[in-house]
Protein backbone atom coordinates (compact mmCIF):
# COMPACT_ATOMS: atom_id res chain seq x y z
CA UNK A 1 0.00 0.00 0.00
CA UNK A 2 3.05 2.17 1.02
CA UNK A 3 4.63 1.78 -2.49
CA UNK A 4 1.17 2.48 -4.38
CA UNK A 5 1.09 5.62 -2.30
CA UNK A 6 4.55 6.88 -3.29
CA UNK A 7 4.19 5.61 -7.17
CA UNK A 8 1.26 7.72 -7.22
CA UNK A 9 2.75 10.55 -5.54
CA UNK A 10 5.43 10.75 -8.33
CA UNK A 11 2.90 9.96 -11.28
CA UNK A 12 1.08 12.94 -9.76
CA UNK A 13 4.30 15.31 -9.52
CA UNK A 14 5.17 14.17 -12.94
CA UNK A 15 2.12 15.18 -14.66
CA UNK A 16 1.96 18.62 -12.92
CA UNK A 17 5.30 18.98 -14.20
CA UNK A 18 4.37 18.54 -17.72
CA UNK A 19 1.44 20.34 -17.47
CA UNK A 20 3.27 23.62 -16.63
CA UNK A 21 1.18 26.93 -15.19
CA UNK A 22 -1.80 26.28 -17.66
CA UNK A 23 -3.58 23.17 -15.43
CA UNK A 24 -1.83 25.19 -12.22
CA UNK A 25 -4.53 28.03 -13.29
CA UNK A 26 -7.01 25.76 -13.83
CA UNK A 27 -6.96 24.20 -10.20
CA UNK A 28 -7.08 27.88 -9.19
CA UNK A 29 -3.91 27.61 -7.81
CA UNK A 30 -1.46 30.20 -9.64
CA UNK A 31 -2.08 32.86 -12.46
CA UNK A 32 -1.24 32.08 -15.60
CA UNK A 33 2.03 32.99 -17.05
CA UNK A 34 2.14 36.55 -19.77
CA UNK A 35 1.78 35.30 -23.06
CA UNK A 36 4.97 34.39 -24.67
CA UNK A 37 6.47 36.61 -27.28
CA UNK A 38 4.81 40.31 -26.75
CA UNK A 39 6.48 43.57 -27.02
CA UNK A 40 7.99 45.50 -29.47
CA UNK A 41 11.70 43.72 -29.46
CA UNK A 42 9.43 40.44 -30.66
CA UNK A 43 7.96 42.54 -33.40
CA UNK A 44 10.98 44.27 -34.62
CA UNK A 45 11.67 41.58 -37.63
CA UNK A 46 7.93 41.86 -38.66
CA UNK A 47 8.58 44.09 -41.77
CA UNK A 48 10.53 41.35 -43.39
CA UNK A 49 7.13 38.38 -43.37
CA UNK A 50 5.90 37.72 -46.30
CA UNK A 51 6.19 35.64 -50.04
CA UNK A 52 9.27 38.26 -52.05
CA UNK A 53 11.30 37.97 -55.22
CA UNK A 54 14.39 38.78 -54.68
CA UNK A 55 16.96 40.45 -57.55
CA UNK A 56 20.74 41.41 -56.94
CA UNK A 57 21.27 45.46 -57.74
CA UNK A 58 21.32 44.99 -61.63
CA UNK A 59 18.03 43.29 -61.52
CA UNK A 60 18.19 40.15 -62.00
CA UNK A 61 16.21 37.44 -60.19
CA UNK A 62 18.15 35.68 -57.64
CA UNK A 63 15.47 33.77 -56.17
CA UNK A 64 12.48 33.88 -53.81
CA UNK A 65 11.88 34.01 -50.54
CA UNK A 66 9.19 33.21 -48.18
CA UNK A 67 9.29 33.91 -44.85
CA UNK A 68 6.67 33.00 -41.97
CA UNK A 69 5.31 34.10 -38.28
CA UNK A 70 6.22 30.73 -36.56
CA UNK A 71 5.39 29.58 -32.64
CA UNK A 72 2.68 32.34 -31.79
CA UNK A 73 4.83 34.75 -32.69
CA UNK A 74 7.78 33.80 -31.16
CA UNK A 75 10.13 33.79 -34.51
CA UNK A 76 10.38 33.25 -38.31
CA UNK A 77 11.20 30.65 -40.38
CA UNK A 78 12.71 31.36 -43.83
CA UNK A 79 12.54 29.13 -47.11
CA UNK A 80 14.35 30.67 -50.29
CA UNK A 81 14.18 28.73 -53.43
CA UNK A 82 16.15 29.38 -56.68
CA UNK A 83 14.48 28.00 -59.91
CA UNK A 84 11.45 26.30 -57.88
CA UNK A 85 13.74 24.32 -55.45
CA UNK A 86 14.48 25.02 -51.79
CA UNK A 87 17.97 26.51 -51.38
CA UNK A 88 17.94 27.03 -47.76
CA UNK A 89 15.94 28.28 -44.89
CA UNK A 90 16.67 29.84 -41.57
CA UNK A 91 15.03 30.33 -38.19
CA UNK A 92 14.92 33.82 -36.38
CA UNK A 93 14.05 34.44 -32.59
CA UNK A 94 14.47 37.37 -30.50
CA UNK A 95 15.85 35.94 -27.10
CA UNK A 96 14.73 38.58 -23.96
CA UNK A 97 17.49 37.01 -21.92
CA UNK A 98 20.17 38.19 -24.22
CA UNK A 99 18.50 41.23 -25.83
CA UNK A 100 19.30 39.85 -29.62
CA UNK A 101 17.86 38.97 -32.11
CA UNK A 102 19.52 35.46 -33.29
CA UNK A 103 19.47 33.78 -36.84
CA UNK A 104 20.69 30.63 -37.49
CA UNK A 105 20.78 29.41 -41.23
CA UNK A 106 21.36 26.24 -43.13
CA UNK A 107 21.63 25.15 -46.60
CA UNK A 108 24.15 22.16 -48.33
CA UNK A 109 27.58 23.17 -47.62
CA UNK A 110 26.75 26.15 -45.68
CA UNK A 111 25.84 27.22 -41.81
CA UNK A 112 25.10 31.10 -40.82
CA UNK A 113 25.03 31.82 -37.08
CA UNK A 114 24.00 35.55 -36.84
CA UNK A 115 22.91 37.71 -33.85
CA UNK A 116 22.42 41.41 -33.13
CA UNK A 117 20.47 43.78 -30.92
CA UNK A 118 17.08 45.17 -31.77
CA UNK A 119 18.23 48.09 -33.81
CA UNK A 120 15.90 51.06 -35.12
CA UNK A 121 12.47 50.94 -36.53
CA UNK A 122 12.86 48.99 -39.67
CA UNK A 123 16.66 47.94 -39.23
CA UNK A 124 18.15 44.84 -38.11
CA UNK A 125 21.80 44.43 -38.30
CA UNK A 126 23.48 41.36 -37.13
CA UNK A 127 27.08 39.90 -36.92
CA UNK A 128 28.12 36.34 -36.67
CA UNK A 129 30.11 33.66 -38.45
CA UNK A 130 29.56 31.62 -41.69
CA UNK A 131 30.35 27.89 -41.69
CA UNK A 132 31.29 25.99 -45.03
CA UNK A 133 31.21 22.24 -44.81
CA UNK A 134 34.39 22.28 -46.38
CA UNK A 135 36.76 24.68 -44.80
CA UNK A 136 37.99 24.18 -41.33
CA UNK A 137 37.42 27.90 -40.25
CA UNK A 138 34.61 29.76 -39.41
CA UNK A 139 34.80 33.27 -41.26
CA UNK A 140 32.92 36.60 -39.61
CA UNK A 141 29.59 37.59 -41.39
CA UNK A 142 27.78 40.59 -41.19
CA UNK A 143 24.03 40.69 -41.80
CA UNK A 144 21.74 43.82 -42.66
CA UNK A 145 18.11 44.24 -43.24
CA UNK A 146 16.36 47.55 -44.16
CA UNK A 147 13.16 48.45 -44.76
CA UNK A 148 12.93 51.14 -47.74
CA UNK A 149 10.55 53.84 -47.80
CA UNK A 150 9.10 52.16 -51.24
CA UNK A 151 8.13 49.03 -49.29
CA UNK A 152 11.11 46.85 -50.16
CA UNK A 153 13.52 45.62 -48.05
CA UNK A 154 17.13 45.41 -48.50
CA UNK A 155 19.67 43.10 -47.45
CA UNK A 156 23.24 43.09 -47.42
CA UNK A 157 25.62 40.00 -46.39
CA UNK A 158 29.34 40.78 -46.07
CA UNK A 159 31.97 37.92 -45.08
CA UNK A 160 35.49 38.33 -43.45
CA UNK A 161 38.18 36.39 -45.35
CA UNK A 162 40.45 35.15 -42.86
CA UNK A 163 43.78 35.25 -44.26
CA UNK A 164 43.78 38.83 -45.06
CA UNK A 165 41.22 39.95 -42.71
CA UNK A 166 39.33 42.25 -45.14
CA UNK A 167 35.47 42.65 -45.68
CA UNK A 168 33.97 41.96 -49.14
CA UNK A 169 30.32 42.04 -50.12
CA UNK A 170 29.21 38.51 -49.98
CA UNK A 171 25.07 39.12 -51.26
CA UNK A 172 23.23 42.51 -51.87
CA UNK A 173 19.54 41.27 -52.52
CA UNK A 174 16.24 43.56 -52.75
CA UNK A 175 12.98 42.15 -51.97
CA UNK A 176 10.17 42.99 -53.59
CA UNK A 177 6.90 41.71 -52.42
CA UNK A 178 5.09 38.71 -54.64
CA UNK A 179 1.67 38.44 -52.40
Amino acid sequence: MVRTARNAAIVALAAAAFAGPAAAQQDGQTAAAPPPCRGDAYRAFDFWIGEWNVHTPDGRLAGVNSIQPINAGCGLIERYSVNDQLFGQSYNFYDPTRETWTQLWLSPGLIIRLEGPVGAAGSLTMHGTSTYTQRSEARGFTGRWTLRDDGTVLQEFWERDPESGEWANWFTGIYSRSD
